[in-house]
Parts: structure tokens; C-alpha cells; sequence
């Protein structure tokens, strides 16, 4: 089998920087919520823990909406559900703005605007990994080193905002600048694998037009793997040690902001801070992308590695209460649990076959929306109690290492390093089957 002709060249760079301004958009707003966080709890009676459910119940709305937006980009188009995405999250932010008690917020901000990113998210970090092959682990990294671009952007247009407009103003204005999201989906197009009508030449040099049950076909695979994922167990423990790892990392952009404030280290300060991770981001994802495309480490060791160093430092930062250490720690959270989504792709397809991703991605958002409903909400709650966010980094820095653990388990126990020649004949042996189901469909008759 060889590569796919369009991999790695031509229109897939066009894909990468359409994904890149999309990605950007989508995390650079998602992190940025603890701005608005502590904004809320300035201006607002709203506890810690019932300000923190409006942005885990969107992260929630998100990830469900995740396995529905796969399924509506295989049957339609990953262009016209990016675009459907970005008309929702600008509904969801003006909407948010008109309306006066935060509590409505669970409504325009976490369902709305959740549908929206749930609709946007999921395709644009699925898709770039049909339009590379040889270079997959550094495109992921360039698509997500964008989640950087946002984090360093986003958290100083918020404050302007907020400090120029109020939180009204703001909320109109950003509602706006999720628009672009429609102009960046505009520029994608559906990989092959999932067109109806894609053309090849006979014998005769005419060309003729696949069926369009070929979408059909790939349509009915998509519904059937989910089952085959879930009966994986290396994927069942390394989505474990995805959604320990995602709970602490949310938790992250909506409690530092906080309890920088709470040591008095002023909002230009918070900002310029929370911002370094994004600028650390940047670099970061692209280099670990490349680091991993050298093979020297499985990609699961470095994720097991990122995360030790990531919850030993989250452990040390209560205990030293000093303004120097909060600099470096957000140098370490853009570096090592930074990178994490940077490697979450290729460390699925160390597990599963890559005509599973979509289902295996979607699987996985959904555990990941179940621990940070309930687990975000939780530690604002302990903060609400104990009003003191130092038990919140003890916690979450345990659960780092514990995700650590789980990843070395899976990457000692199992053995994941298939070689490439293994890849190439299971992906021969699924086309054959898939040409054979198709062409028992064109004896039959079906158009």
C-alpha cells in the first residue's frame, strides 16, 4: 500500500493553517474563561464553586456534542459543521452579554456556546491527522502549538476588554471574534476516505465516479467502532490517564488566575503570568511533536515523563508561596502538561487503528467531559470551604502523577511499538475488506 497521494503536501498545509486559526480561536477562549472567572467573583455574590460549573458544564456541553459533530462531519462535511460551530459560539457569547444575572449563564454560555465549541473542536483536531502521514506528530503539534498563540493572546484581549467595556461590552465584542471562526472552516475540505464522490481512472484512462455508497460504507464503519475501541484495554487506560491529566489542566486556567489575586500580585501582573503558559505553548507542542517523530522515547513515555515533572511542580507551589516560583510554574504547565494534546492523537494510534480515531477521539472527550463536570466544580467548592486554593494544587498535582503511573503501566505492560510494515498490512487488510464489502454492494446493485 502506499501513501495516500494528497498526505503531507499541497492542500494539506492549506488544512494545517485553517485548523492552526481555528484551534487558536477554540482554546484560546476555552482558557482564557478564568479571566472572566475572576471577574465574576469580583463583581458578582457567585461562589467559586457555582461560577466554576458554568465553564465545566460548557466543557461538558462540548464533549458530548463531540461524537454528534464526527458523526454530522462523516455524513456531511467537516467544513459546513465548523462553520455551524462558530455561528453558535457567537450566539452563545452576545447572548451572554444581554443578559444581566449570571445564573442565565448556564443557558447562553454553557449550553449554547458549549454546542458551539462541541460542534468546532472536535473536527478541527481530527481532521488534520487524514491530511498527514510521515509528518502527523509535528502537524498535530504545529495545529495545537496554536492553543499557545491563544493562551498568550486571549488572556490580555479579555482584560482590555473587560477593563474598557465591562463585562457586557466585552462579551458582545467576543462574540464577534468567534465569527472568524466560519472564515478559517471555510478553507477545509473533506478527506477522501469520506467522499461520496471521489473519481478514479479505468483501464480505459475515462474516469468514473466511486458510488456514493462508499460514504455510506464509511459511515456504518464509524458506527460500529466504537464498540471495537471500547473493548480495547490499552485505550481504556490511557483515556484514565487522559481525563486525570485533563481535569488538572483545565483546572489550572480556572484557578491560577484566582490565586494569583488572592496573593495580592496585582491583574497586570495575573495576566502577564497566565500568559506566559500560552507563550511556552508555542514552542512547545511544535518541538514535542518533532521530539516524538524521532522515536528515540514511545510517545507514552513522554507523556508519563511531562507528567511527573508537571505534578511534582504542582505539588511545590503551596509550599513555597513566592512570586518568582508562580513565573516558573507557568513556564512548566506550557512545556510539559502543555504538550499533552500535542501528543493525545498519536498516542490513540499507538492503540487503535487510525479508521478508529474519530469514534476513539470522540470516546475519550466524553470521559474527559464527565471528570471535569464534576471535578472543576469540586475544587472551587473546597476553595468555598476551606478559602484557600492551596488544597486545590495539592490535589491536582496528585492526580498528574497518577496519570503518570497509568501511562507507564500501559507503556511497560503493553506492547504498543508496532513497526511500520505491522501498520501497513492491518491498513491493507481493512482497505481489502472495505473494496470487498463495497464491490458485493455494486453486484447487488446499490447506487
Amino acid at each position: 500500500m502506499t501513501q495516500r497521494s494528497y498526505a503531507d503536501h499541497g492542500y494539506a498545509w492549506v488544512i494545517l493553517g485553517a485548523c492552526f486559526f481555528m484551534y487558536m480561536l477554540l482554546l484560546g477562549s476555552i482558557k482564557s474563561f478564568g479571566i472572566l472567572y475572576s471577574e465574576i467573583l469580583l463583581t458578582t455574590d457567585n461562589g467559586a464553586g457555582s461560577t466554576a460549573l458554568i465553564g465545566s458544564s460548557a466543557g461538558f456541553i462540548q464533549s458530548l456534542t463531540g461524537p454528534f459533530s464526527i458523526f454530522l462531519a462523516v455524513r456531511f462535511s467537516f467544513r459546513s459543521v465548523c462553520l455551524l460551530g462558530g455561528v453558535f459560539l457567537c450566539l452563545g457569547y452576545v447572548t451572554s452579554a444581554l443578559i444581566h444575572n449570571v445564573l442565565y449563564w448556564y443557558l447562553t454560555y454553557s449550553v449554547i456556546a458549549g454546542f458551539g465549541y462541541g460542534l468546532a473542536y472536535v473536527p478541527c483536531t481530527t481532521l488534520i491527522n487524514y491530511y498527514f502521514e510521515r509528518n502527523r506528530a509535528l502537524a498535530n503539534g504545529i495545529v495545537l502549538s496554536a492553543s499557545g498563540v491563544g493562551g498568550f493572546l486571549f488572556p490580555h484581549i479579555y482584560r482590555f476588554l473587560l477593563d474598557r467595556y465591562a463585562l457586557s461590552g466585552a462579551m458582545i465584542i467576543l462574540g464577534g471574534v468567534m465569527l472568524n471562526i466560519c472564515v478559517a472552516a471555510s478553507f477545509l475540505r473533506q478527506p477522501l476516505e469520506f467522499t461520496g464522490s471521489q473519481s478514479s481512472t479505468n483501464k480505459t484512462g475515462k474516469s468514473q465516479e466511486v458510488p456514493k455508497t462508499c460514504r455510506e460504507l464509511v459511515f456504518r464503519k464509524f458506527c460500529v467502532c466504537g464498540s471495537d475501541v471500547l473493548r480495547d484495554l490499552r485505550f481504556l487506560f490511557i483515556s484514565m490517564a487522559f481525563c486525570l491529566t485533563a481535569l488538572s489542566y483545565s483546572a489550572y486556567f480556572y484557578t491560577f488566575p484566582s490565586f494569583l489575586e488572592s496573593e495580592n500580585v496585582g491583574k497586570s501582573t495575573t495576566v502577564f503570568i497566565f500568559s506566559l503558559t500560552g507563550v511556552c505553548e508555542i514552542f512547545a507542542r511544535v518541538a514535542m511533536g518533532w521530539f516524538t517523530d524521532l522515536r528515540i522515547l514511545s510517545p507514552t513515555c513522554i507523556y508519563g515523563i511531562c507528567m511527573v515533572v508537571s505534578g511534582v511542580a504542582t505539588l511545590a507551589v503551596p509550599l513555597l508561596h513566592q512570586t518568582t516560583i508562580y513565573y516558573i510554574y507557568a513556564v512548566i504547565v506550557g512545556i510539559f502538561p502543555g504538550s499533552f494534546y500535542a501528543l493525545m492523537s498519536v498516542i490513540i494510534l499507538e492503540t487503535i487503528a487510525l479508521k478508529n480515531l474519530p469514534s476513539a477521539f470522540a470516546i475519550i472527550t466524553i470521559f474527559i467531559a464527565v471528570f471535569s463536570l464534576l471535578g472543576i466544580p469540586c475544587l472551587g467548592w473546597i476553595e468555598d470551604l476551606t478559602k484557600s486554593w492551596d488544597n486545590v494544587f495539592f490535589i491536582t498535582g496528585v492526580l498528574q502523577l497518577l496519570a503518570a503511573m497509568v501511562a507507564f503501566s500501559v507503556s511497560r505492560c503493553f506492547d504498543t511499538n508496532t513497526s511500520d510494515n505491522d501498520i501497513v498490512i492491518e491498513q491493507g487488510k481493512a482497505e481489502a475488506a472495505d473494496d470487498k464489502l463495497l464491490g458485493g454492494e455494486k453486484e447487488a446493485g446499490i447506487e
